[in-house]
């Protein structure tokens, strides 16, 4: 009777699977014709080829773990793709500019929530800390203490992490696998990056048993594939394909092809020890109790067995030693952060402070079960992003958190990383109440410096019409009576005052100071605005300005940060035409701004055809202080761009040397040619 049962379950069990596995493909039947002609266009999917082993360049083809799981997705959804090899910012403005549509790869940034759509994870890893064995023992006595130089991705988490580091310096690459080249180069004292590519590089060049990874510290991390916000449809078909791959097994051979996951293997080998261990103990005491009852003749098996033990027992001693040091490595590294830092349960229950911490929350002990909601300012903090990062295991940071103690307005930046296992957070915290103050003052050291140049040219341009006046009031007694000099004076004077009276409103514009006021702005007016400003160093320089822009463009902007930006760019234009000449090189002389409608863009050009840059200069253009001018800043343009970004825009800088140089500016518009109209 219970053979009968049986059978009919394991009937019942085979029917509901091909059941499940009949629904799954007619869904991929059921979409409509405008979904499928969607679906066959080729799809560019752009990827950072040093990520070995999910993706990288060997053998003259890219290849690795999430190349082939992207391609056998695809290939059971039928829709055609390519993969674009570019390091990561180039594939977000590639994304951006409409050249690929797809991101593989990609780790969860909240910046980026409003322009992607994140698949479910494709692989999951951690953040763990390599160092050399040789080292290891020295880096956890002087870690806090003396410099250590930590090779590390730039714009990580990881890389927000080192910062907190106290007496340590970073060597930041653009990606993974520079990272444990570096380490293993000798660049770096250690590194801390992700576990998958330093295992894979290290196996790969034989160093494996020259290296320790730290496991008493570990974040976990996943990789993402991203799409556009419009593709909802393809995004759901694709988490339904990598589920299945999951389910059927498929999923665990391609990653096992690519990648042997050293912790978990780690974790099974400790396993095997502590079976090993616990068998050889029953056997020492089996033999023991034989021994007693056998002749003497087994006596040397018996030493040779407890011999084994003995060297079990190190092996174990050993590995106690390894993780109180690891532990040791971790207090020093928290304790010795000059940020404040604050561990905390899944019930948001705090058990863990440093002594920045609790200075920034006024206290003197740590308090150990206290909710952190209850802590100023810590509560204003966490609750911003904390449900992704406890639910979901996603980091999340802030770059500007303002908060205002005995009158006093203080200024900070905090990151919230989950722990492992969802078992709760850390939130670093970092005061840039100094770092904003300076920030204000290289703005304002820029403005006053781009203001006395101005002041230079209006003044110069302030005599002309003060002439003209001059002469006509002298002429005034003796042509009083004369019909022509009365038409004369009564049209060129007040035009004359007019002119100087609009160049002296625009400077004093210029010159007040406003807080952020985001509003309507239109390109033709601020254009104008900031070439009547220009306009007697222009003339003085014998400079033609040429503006070309189409009615109705219209952005939403701080105006007086977009003057600002047009008076960097106008002034450098002809700075770059000033030293053309001086080079003798043939130009023009001209300076070119247009402006055009981009679908729902506002596409703005600054072109001129003066000395122009190599493209070595132009990588560097946005660094800080680095100028090309004997008697430049080099804060002009970092400046522009950190204005351009806070108001929702986008810069491009393309130029040759000798030939000239075109700024390119995007900006989301918003278009009404009556409002340019009446404005006029």
């Amino acid at each position: 009777m219970v053979k009968v049962k049986s059978i009919k379950v394991k009937h019942f069990i085979i029917y509901i699977l091909m059941l499940s596995f009949l629904i799954g493909h007619l869904s991929v039947l059921t979409y409509s014709e405008d979904e499928r002609s969607d679906l066959k266009k080729v799809i560019r999917i752009g990827f950072d080829p040093a990520l070995p082993p999910y993706q990288f360049y060997e053998a003259g083809t890219y290849q690795g773990f999430l190349i082939d799981l992207t391609k056998s997705i695809f290939k059971e959804l039928d829709v055609s793709v390519t993969f674009v090899p570019l390091p990561y910012e180039e594939c977000l403005k590639k994304f951006r500019a409409r050249e690929i549509d797809m991101i593989l790869g990609l780790r969860y940034n909240s910046d980026l929530d409003e322009l992607l759509n994140f698949s479910d994870s494709l692989v999951n890893s951690t953040i763990s800390i390599v160092v050399p064995k040789a080292n290891e023992a020295n880096i956890q006595k002087i870690i806090g203490k003396s410099t250590v130089l930590i090779a590390v991705e730039r714009d990580s988490a990881e890389f927000e992490y080192v910062r907190n580091i106290k007496k340590a310096n970073f060597n930041n690459t653009f990606n993974q696998e520079a990272v444990v080249d570096l380490m293993m180069l000798k660049r770096a004292d250690m590194m801390i990056g992700v576990r998958h590519v330093a295992e894979y590089l290290l196996e790969k060049n034989n160093l494996t048993e020259m290296y320790s990874f730290n496991n008493s510290y570990e974040t976990p991390i996943d990789y993402y594939l991203a799409m556009n916000k419009s593709e909802d449809t393809l995004l759901v078909r694709f988490n339904e394909a990598l589920k299945r791959l999951k389910l059927d097994g498929e999923y665990e051979k391609m990653y096992n092809v690519w990648i042997d996951d050293k912790n978990l293997a780690n974790q099974k080998k400790f396993e095997r020890f502590m079976k090993i261990m616990g068998f050889g103990l029953v056997l020492a005491l089996f033999v023991i109790f034989i021994a007693g009852m056998i002749s003497i003749q087994l006596k040397k098996r018996v030493d040779e067995k407890t011999e084994e033990l003995s060297e079990t027992n190190k092996q174990l001693e050993n590995k106690i030693v390894e993780i109180k040091n690891s532990n040791e490595l971790k207090n020093l590294i928290f304790e010795s952060s000059p940020r404040s830092i604050a561990i905390f349960d899944k019930s948001y229950k705090i058990s863990a402070m440093n002594e920045p911490a609790l200075a920034l929350c006024k206290l003197t002990e740590i308090p150990v079960g206290t909710d952190i909601f209850t802590l100023k300012p810590l509560s204003e903090m966490i609750k911003n992003g904390i449900e992704r990062v406890i639910n979901y295991g996603e980091s999340y940071s802030e770059k500007e958190f303002e908060t205002i103690t005995g009158g006093i307005k203080f200024y900070y930046r905090y990151v919230i990383y989950p722990l492992m296992n969802s078992s709760g957070g850390i939130i670093t915290i970092e005061d840039i109440t100094e770092e904003k103050l300076l920030k204000e003052q290289v703005v304002e050291k820029e403005k006053n410096r781009v203001l006395l140049r101005m002041i230079s040219g209006i003044a110069h341009e302030i005599r002309n019409p003060m002439t003209s006046i001059k002469t006509y009031v002298e002429l005034l007694p003796r042509k009083k009576d004369n019909i022509e000099f009365q038409k004369k004076i009564a049209s060129v004077v007040p035009n004359e005052v007019e002119r100087v009276n609009k160049l002296i409103e625009n400077l004093i514009d210029y010159v007040k100071p406003k807080s952020k006021n985001v509003e309507r702005v239109n390109i033709r007016l601020l254009v104008e605005y900031c070439a009547v400003l220009f306009s007697p160093t222009l003339n003085e320089n014998n400079i033609q300005l040429n503006v070309s822009i189409e009615k109705g463009l219209m952005i939403m902007a701080d105006k007086d940060q977009m003057k600002q930006v047009f008076i960097n760019l106008i002034l450098n234009a002809i700075d770059a035409i000033i030293e053309a000449r001086i080079q003798h090189i043939e130009f023009s002389n001209q300076i070119t701004i247009e402006a055009h409608r981009e679908n729902d863009l506002v596409s703005i050009n600054v072109m001129d055809n003066g000395v122009g840059m190599t493209q070595e200069e132009v990588s560097l253009i946005f660094e800080l202080f680095y100028t090309t001018k004997v008697k430049g800043s080099g804060i002009g343009m970092p400046l522009s761009k950190q204005m351009i970004e806070d108001n929702g825009g986008q810069i491009k800088i393309e130029s040759q040397k000798f030939e000239g140089t075109k700024i390119g500016l995007l900006f989301r518009g918003t278009f009404d040619e009556q409002e340019d109209i009446d404005n006029r």
